[in-house]
């Protein structure tokens, strides 16, 4: 009996104390704040700017990088044949003519219970939801339609890239050396 009331009071106190630990870590999580930001809130105040200041200059860094890569991935295309300059320079276009809330619609569209490959009943779900307007939709919608046709058969052409074996793809051996190996490009 003595065992029993031991092993039920040391019970009671461990269950005590893990809802009283469990209640402290959810206040300490509500905080909203991940280490990515508290580093970029310590490295404002190590520059002393402002955190928007830093944001809006990572966010400027991270386009122009971007940018450059693409510029860089289309120049290298364009020099081994698989496309022409015309259908580079369309590209750039399109790509340049993106709505803004493009960058950020997979996060909304995660947020407001999204489904994958369903763009218009994911862009109707925000509009329905006043989370984006119904303009941005249409604007959405119609550069989406703008894309060059050739784009989808170049994504094709260029997917030996990730099927082959090589040290630049998944699986180990270059891309040269595989036997079904063949220059991609472009048939009009």
């Amino acid at each position: 009996m003595f065992k029993r009331k031991i092993t039920l009071g040391v019970i009671t106190g461990l269950l005590g104390a893990f809802a009283l630990s469990g209640t402290v870590f959810a206040q300490e999580k509500q905080s909203d704040s991940t280490p990515h930001d508290s580093i970029n809130e310590r490295i404002a105040e190590i520059l002393g700017i402002e955190r928007e200041t830093l944001d809006s200059a990572i966010k400027t860094a991270r386009k122009e990088y971007l940018k450059a890569k693409h510029n860089k991935s289309l120049a290298a295309m364009v020099e081994a044949g698989t496309i022409t300059q015309e259908q580079a320079n369309e590209i750039d276009t399109w790509k340049d003519n993106k709505p803004e809330v493009i960058d950020r619609l997979k996060k909304l569209v995660r947020e407001n219970g999204g489904v994958k490959r369903h763009p218009e009943a994911n862009l109707s779900n925000l509009v329905e939801k006043e989370v984006i307007t119904q303009a941005e939709a249409d604007e959405i919608l119609a550069w989406k339609d703008a894309k060059p046709s050739y784009l989808n058969k170049l994504r094709e052409s260029l997917k030996y890239r990730r099927d082959m074996k090589g040290p630049k793809s998944r699986y180990g051996q270059a891309r040269n050396q595989h036997p079904d190996y063949e220059r991609p490009g472009l048939s009009n």
